[in-house]
């Protein structure tokens, strides 16, 4: 069956985006580092969100899966992209996973466009429910790596010392793009600061 879906680019501020987010089973703190979002649109009508984003940093199954390690982690881990929201207030048999396909081809055409570095892969968390096992991932072809552990390391600030906090178990699942490989060489221009080429000192777009 097919359907006709368009995916939306938007701001992750736009009110429509943000009136369905806050309806996810996440809550919404909003989004760091690199990231896409999209409207999710069925004939005529706004039917749900998905947005992508930077991946986290360390996760033993994910890191086996894609072979990262700590030589390679800091220029390949922009080469694959954590499906970070996937909210759909439309039900139909298929839908999800149609809409889930969509994106991810979607999505690795504007990501390399953004961010200069061609995608090899995609990671996903969901959190376990009776009702919500990653059912969709599974159609889609993606690969159950596992559980988290249940905690994760978090910081206020660069300088500050890390703390390790209790957080929900969730279910991993991820997934390889054929024919393409990690980033061996990603230089991340896309966040730096400019610079004035009068006295070189840094230019601010305010």
């Amino acid at each position: 069956m097919t359907f006709n879906i368009e995916l939306i680019r938007c701001k992750r501020t736009e009110p429509i985006y943000q009136d369905i987010r806050n309806r996810h089973y996440v809550p919404n703190r909003g989004t760091h580092g690199q990231q896409l979002h999209y409207l999710i649109k069925l004939d005529e009508d706004i039917v749900g969100i998905i947005s992508g984003a930077s991946c986290v940093w360390a996760v033993k199954s994910r890191d086996d899966y894609f072979g990262l390690n700590k030589e390679n982690k800091r220029v390949a881990l922009p080469s694959i992209i954590n499906n970070t929201v996937f909210r759909l207030e439309k039900h139909e048999p298929n839908l999800a996973t149609f809409v889930l396909s969509r994106w991810r081809k979607r999505v690795a055409v504007d990501w390399e466009e953004r961010y200069k570095v061609k995608v090899h892969g995609f990671e996903t968390f969901v959190v376990e429910e009776d009702h919500r096992k990653g059912a969709l991932y599974l159609a889609d072809n993606w690969l159950y790596l596992g559980e988290t552990s249940g905690s994760t390391k978090t910081h206020k600030g660069l300088a500050t010392k890390s703390e390790r906090i209790t957080t929900n178990i969730k279910m991993i699942y991820a997934k390889k793009i054929l024919k393409t490989a990690l980033s061996t060489a990603y230089n991340p221009t896309w966040n730096k600061p400019k610079v004035c080429a009068v006295n070189r000192s840094l230019c601010l777009d305010l």
